[in-house]
């Protein structure tokens, strides 16, 4: 008997994913990951209201672990501006083409173009 099974099947989980506050002005929060092995490719991609996830941005030099700096003229945080809390998924794609996939949550403050993100 044969047997196939077309599937994307998880890849390892990220060991963790939280963010941090970077500076008293609150101008920049850095995403601080652990993977179990260095990635292919790591992309950052924003919820939509409706559920539904934006483009990928992909994090360049992405290794096992490390932090992503974001500020107000990233491009995930300046396409999103409008948001008030903002869910971006972090994905992890190995070798093997397994995938793993993170969020984490943040406040904009939206209107004030005072450039401030929080850590919620």
């Amino acid at each position: 008997m044969t047997v196939t099974a077309a599937a994307s099947w998880p890849g390892s989980a990220f060991q963790q994913f939280a963010c941090a506050r970077m500076d008293n002005a609150d101008k920049a929060v850095a995403l601080n990951y652990v993977l179990p092995e260095v990635p292919l490719a790591l992309t950052l991609s924003a919820k939509r209201p409706d559920g539904t996830y934006g483009q990928p941005y992909t994090v360049a030099g992405a290794g096992a672990s490390g932090s992503i700096i974001l500020n107000e003229s990233s491009p995930i945080i300046a396409e999103n501006r409008a948001m008030s809390l903002l869910t971006v998924k972090a994905t992890a794609t190995y070798q093997n083409r397994t995938e793993a996939a993170a969020e984490i949550a943040l406040r904009l403050d939206v209107g004030t173009n005072n450039g401030k993100l929080y850590c919620v």
